[in-house]
């Protein structure tokens, strides 16, 4: 086969001790293809997962083949076994939701009397923001030859290389993510409910979450909203504020299933999605195929934006040139103002929950820090909640008390809704950019802005520049302008990191006070942080 390296095939029954031996050879030959021993990990734990589903179904007398290989450099494993049609995936369980999140989730298919799972392993490739940072690098260095270069070489360099490669990323990019938001909503509501035997704590711990995403994300944008001047919002005569809102609530309503895609409408998209999810919870098992369908689905157009995506060090490069030969770098110079905002915020959300979570527990503060500022520090600079998850969850188990149930569920399921500091960092840079663009503002506009800062927040694509993909549809939505995107992707990659890091202390907090909510919690582990 094209482009397959050194694939091997081995026959084993699958019994108990068969999962164990075809883990460790999953194991063995994912490192010696280059894969980091963490990511081996995880991948061993998943198809340990999916594999124990399998044994069970077939009484443990199944056998299984595995192979394993690289195509085009991308280490892969093929697990196959003879019988009755059996997906092992349709359960998403436990850990196996933020692995889907993290883009590897194993795929399923059956033909011919033979079941089929396939998972593509994560490589060590360097990292996207090595990429993204060099191109900013370049295009800084290369912009402030402005001086040097020709007016007339500048224009041609503009009109027929640098804008007609941004337009046509925005474009491609823009076709495939509206479908990618549509129907990763809808997986994502079914997931939940599928979790039967966790429904209860995923309706606890989801409607928590949401809640308190809303919430921060609205706190912050009136925290940040006396500090930025705006354009003024044009006055529509004979309509008042209050008319304006009642309108903004109403044209979330689509008339029909087009338009909304035709035109970009993502809280119309959204609202769809929402119904379209709602419906086939209440269907259940009598749509079993289409669930199906739908993940499908999500994961082709989650590829086609990450393969896109490939490319997005490409545009961050042209459209930031674009922006320094046209107006200087006085747009980079006021970056100070976001950023401290982001600092500040996140600082403000994790010391509030810390404090009541210390207040709560009569937990001696300096050493509940203590215990989980590892986390904190790791999502700080590795700017991936993936890397911090082991970590999380040993910590919750061990020093927190929280149940072993509730926190391989929990943890997963917090690092997806916890967004109240993504909303945040999303509100704060369509405040940087309308005030730099002086778009016009009134109440109405800042209603949307919360509302749609708050479910992108959510509903951003799990992919390299997903917060790029949300970010333009949020400058379209507001009317700000779109050259302004490479500054905006700019300012998202910064705040990423303290983000990320306010998420993972977050996290610890709130899963902490929803354990003891559900009696899942262990409290007498909490008395080793009293003293």
């Amino acid at each position: 086969m094209i482009g397959q390296i050194k694939s091997r095939e081995q026959n084993i029954l699958l019994d108990r001790a068969g999962v164990d031996k075809v883990a460790e050879i999953i194991s063995v030959k994912l490192e010696k293809a280059g894969v980091g021993k963490k990511d081996v990990l995880r991948v061993r734990l998943l198809m340990e997962e999916q594999l124990v589903k399998v044994a069970k179904h077939f009484d443990y007398k199944n056998e299984v083949v595995v192979k394993t290989g690289k195509r085009l450099g991308v280490p892969y494993i093929y697990v196959r076994y003879r019988g009755e049609e059996f997906d092992p995936t349709s359960q998403n369980d436990n850990i196996q939701i933020f692995y889907n999140d993290m883009g590897m989730s194993p795929q399923w298919s059956y033909r011919h009397g033979i079941n089929t799972l396939y998972l593509k392993a994560p490589y060590q490739t360097p990292k996207s923001e090595v990429f993204l940072i060099s191109a900013v690098v370049l295009a800084v260095i290369a912009g402030l030859l402005r001086t040097v270069i020709p007016a007339d070489i500048m224009t041609m360099i503009s009109d027929y290389a640098l804008t007609p490669v941004s337009d046509a990323f925005m474009r491609v990019l823009g076709a495939f993510v509206r479908f990618m938001i549509f129907f990763s909503v809808i997986a994502g509501i079914c997931s939940i409910e599928s979790l039967s035997d966790f429904s209860k704590m995923g309706r606890h711990i989801s409607s928590r979450m949401i809640i308190r995403t809303f919430v921060g994300t609205g706190i912050s944008a009136l925290i940040m909203l006396p500090f930025h001047k705006f354009g003024q919002g044009e006055i529509v005569e004979g309509t008042s504020q209050t008319g304006k809102i009642i309108e903004l609530v109403f044209s979330i309503f689509p008339g029909d299933l087009i338009t909304p895609f035709v035109e970009g409408n993502m809280l119309q998209i959204i609202f769809l999605a929402v119904i379209v999810g709602t419906v086939m919870l209440i269907l259940g098992d009598k749509i079993e195929p289409v669930r199906i369908l739908i993940n499908s689905l999500t994961c082709l157009f989650s590829d086609i934006i990450s393969i896109v995506c490939k490319l997005l060090p490409l545009y961050i490069f042209t459209s930031l040139l674009l922006l320094i030969w046209k107006n200087g770098i006085d747009l980079f110079i006021q970056l100070w103002k976001p950023l401290l905002f982001c600092i500040v915020i996140c600082f403000i959300f994790l010391a509030v929950k810390v404090a009541y979570v210390c207040i709560r527990f009569r937990l001696n503060p300096i050493r509940f820090i203590s215990t989980i500022k590892g986390t904190v520090l790791l999502g700080l600079v590795t700017a991936s909640s993936s890397a911090t998850l082991p970590d999380v969850i040993k910590i919750n188990e061990k020093k927190l008390g929280i149940s072993p149930k509730l926190n391989q569920f929990g943890v997963p399921f917090a690092n997806l809704l916890i967004r109240s500091v993504v909303g945040m960092s999303l509100v704060l840079i369509v405040y940087y950019m309308a005030e730099y663009y002086s778009v016009p503002v009134n109440i109405g506009w800042l209603i949307t802005a919360w509302l749609m800062c708050s479910i992108l927040s959510i509903a951003a694509p799990p992919v390299s520049g997903g917060m790029l993909v949300v970010t333009g549809m949020l400058m379209t939505q507001l009317g700000i302008p779109v050259e302004g995107l490479a500054v905006a992707g700019l300012l998202g990659l910064l705040t990423d990191f303290l983000c990320t890091a306010s998420i993972a202390g977050l996290g610890h907090c709130e899963l902490l006070i929803c354990a003891d909510d559900l009696n899942m919690l262990d409290k007498e582990k909490l008395s080793a942080l009293r003293k």
